[in-house]
């Protein structure tokens, strides 16, 4: 195990104090595991900035994309028990799309596409190269098809908005082409959704059942869920954006910006995003981050086995490229991902000189993030809750460099 200097830890704190608050995030709450333990905690600003309430270990998080490699563990878990394979096609699990196309440049109307060289695999939706795409991107489209047709609306599918159920999604998609072959590139998508729609297909079970089952009892995470009861309310952090023409933080529920709204997160929905739909804590996500660490790492892990976890963290994109020389369009923060491939559920940077695995994570929508770090031996969460915040890029550049600075 290498060691952490504790003082030096310390420049974390000073750093993120100076350079982002409260420029950039009204509060945060930033913790280190290491050995299971936690090392390292600091927290600064307001959680609640009307209120002035500051974070907790047991604040309730919005984590939307970091729900993603909850997911592809339990996908995973469900490799390491035999019930599906790496290179199994996707419509093995749904058979609904043995007929998809790739969309033909220039088509309209009912989108003409041309027949699909090879199938679509469950190794192609963990590393977002499935040739799906998210409808909130409105880039291309298809992203607009899935707008108007609301299939980017999962993660709200409370009853609001046209929610539509697991089932309904999946038909919608039957009739829209990919974007691209599969394998081709990479694309951020609603790839891990589809996963999630796969795990209650093979468990007989809603996903927050299987997951409540299979790694959140078990990692004793028992504030991790798709849905609130009203007794946790007062810990549900409020989530806020910048308003640029107002200079002020804005709390997403007082926002005059019809298109900006916070999720009901009080209402069990109707189809569970294993993609962005999940709330957590601190503490709880730790919880899943050093276990993912302790089976890399070859200790024993209730989450999954060393060879698993081994498996995760390699790049699978096509020709060993970083993610921005694979993606399918060009990606923001592109300076940030160079270097950086992907893996099975998450991005993976690694030493270039020893080929250790230097960091495995990601973040989500509000600017949460959590990475470990299989070669310094430590799994690091940072949470806030920020919408539409670039900056989480260089400051978890900046983490990343401090801590090694802090290594001895």
């Amino acid at each position: 195990m290498l060691n952490l200097n504790a003082k030096k830890l310390e420049s974390i704190q000073a750093h993120i104090n100076k350079e982002y608050i409260p420029k950039y995030f009204p509060g945060y709450s930033l913790s280190i595991y290491q050995g299971n333990n936690e090392i390292y905690y600091t927290q600064n600003g307001y959680l609640d900035l009307q209120k002035r309430l500051p974070f907790s270990r047991d604040t309730i998080f919005r984590i939307f994309s970091m729900t993603k490699p909850i997911v592809s563990a339990a996908i995973m878990k469900l490799i390491e028990n035999n019930k599906l394979n790496l290179n199994d096609p996707v419509t093995k699990f749904i058979p609904e799309w043995n007929k998809l196309e790739v969309y033909k440049s220039g088509s309209k109307g009912n989108f003409l596409g041309t027949t699909l060289t090879r199938q679509m695999t469950i190794i192609d939706l963990l590393t977002h190269t499935s040739g799906l795409t998210y409808g909130l991107q409105r880039q291309t489209s298809v992203d607009r098809e899935y707008s108007r047709t609301g299939i980017d609306n999962i993660v709200d599918s409370k009853g609001i908005n046209g929610s539509k159920t697991s089932q309904e999604i999946i038909n919608l998609l039957t009739k829209i082409p990919l974007e691209y072959p599969p394998g081709d590139h990479y694309h951020y998508s609603i790839s891990i959704d589809i996963l999630g729609f796969i795990i209650e297909r093979l468990s007989d079970q809603t996903l927050d059942e299987y997951l409540s089952e299979n790694i959140f009892e078990p990692l004793n995470m028992q504030d991790t869920s798709f849905f609130l009861d009203e007794s946790k309310k007062h810990r549900l952090a409020p989530c806020y954006r910048w308003n640029e023409s107002k200079y002020i933080y804005e709390n997403i529920n007082n926002s005059d910006n019809p298109k900006i709204t916070d999720i009901d997160f009080f209402k069990k929905p109707f189809a569970f995003s294993g993609g962005a739909g999940l709330l957590s804590t601190i503490k709880d996500y730790q919880k899943f981050g050093s276990s993912l660490l302790d089976a890399r790492l070859g200790k024993k892990s209730l989450l999954v086995n060393n060879n698993t976890a081994d498996l995760m963290m390699r790049n699978y994109l096509k020709g060993g490229l970083d993610m921005a020389q694979s993606s399918f369009l060009p990606l923001a923060g592109e300076e940030y991902v160079r270097g950086v491939g992907f893996g099975l559920g998450g991005s993976v940077e690694m030493d270039q000189d020893s080929g250790e695995v230097l960091y495995f994570g990601w973040g989500g929508a509000a600017s949460t993030l959590f990475h470990i770090s299989p070669k310094h031996d430590y799994s690091l969460v940072f949470m806030t809750q920020v919408l539409e915040s670039e900056v989480i890029r260089p400051l978890n550049k900046d983490i990343k460099t401090l801590i090694a600075s802090a290594l001895h």
